[in-house]
């Protein structure tokens, strides 16, 4: 199967390569040479993957805005999996809800941003302010406090929510993701730690902070890869890329009663 896999891709590679070689040497217009993401997405068309390609240099389909969320406006509805632009990055809503203390609240990965910085869905159209995140906390979690213009829902296009924390499922167990590059993506569980876990589920760049479910259940909140070896950027890799980590969603909310402010007490809408 791996086999396989590599070979289509390599296939596919000849062909995109042969395409704008062909268009080079015929030297038309400049104005009508293919990119190379135009011809990616040709490709991409041909095997199932046409899009919307809402990350740059990603080529899975992104989710699309649910029909939840064009329902709420002019509210923002805020959910597992919803797309984030906090200042200059783009990244996934872990889950999102409210503290002990009231707060609406949205969790997503600790290096998506910086104290301060101001949060936006990226399923919005008017791309009105939100929130703001207020820290990143030692398990890479991120904080979000949300204005009232924003609400927090369990559900988000296809991350269903029930419950959160729990054992982590065992080892070779399928456990889900769904992020804004390359949308739900499903694999085995194959390490786990104190703290975190390994997955061999493809995701990429604009996925940190995506919720890892198992069925209803959220059991962590996606972290990062391994440097070294290449993401997952397109179907045509098939198996071939890296490992994800994440962190357990019981670490996460032991880091936020733990700091204690914004985030302590967290629960789920």
């Amino acid at each position: 199967m791996l086999l396989r896999s590599l070979r289509r891709l390599a296939v596919a590679t000849v062909a995109i390569a042969a395409t704008v070689l062909a268009g080079a040497t015929a030297a038309p217009a400049a104005n009508a040479l293919p990119s190379v993401g135009q011809v990616v997405d040709d490709v991409l068309t041909a095997t199932g993957e046409p899009g919307p390609h809402r990350i740059e240099g990603q080529y899975f389909s992104s989710p699309g805005v649910p029909a939840a969320a064009e329902q709420a406006r002019p509210s923002v509805l805020v959910g597992p999996s919803t797309p984030l632009i906090v200042g200059p990055s783009v990244c996934t809503t872990t889950a999102a809800g409210h503290d002990a203390a009231g707060n609406a609240v949205a969790v997503t990965a600790g290096h998506c941003g910086v104290a301060g910085d101001e949060v936006r869905s990226a399923d919005d159209p008017e791309g009105t302010v939100i929130g703001t995140f207020q820290r990143s906390g030692a398990v890479d979690n991120g904080i979000i406090l949300l204005n009232d213009n924003a609400q927090v829902t369990n559900s988000y296009n296809a991350a269903v929510l029930s419950s959160v924390g729990g054992p982590l499922p065992g080892e070779g167990s399928q456990v889900c993701k769904t992020g804004i590059a390359t949308g739900t993506t499903c694999g085995p569980l194959v390490l786990t730690t104190d703290s975190g876990f390994a997955m061999h589920v493809c995701s990429s760049h604009g996925d940190s902070g995506a919720p890892v479910y198992a069925g209803g259940r959220l059991v962590g909140l996606l972290s990062g890869g391994f440097a070294g070896v290449p993401s997952c950027r397109t179907p045509l890799q098939g198996p071939v890329h890296s490992p994800v980590m994440a962190v357990t969603w019981d670490a996460v909310a032991a880091e936020m009663d733990a700091a204690g402010g914004v985030g302590a007490g967290f629960r789920m809408a």
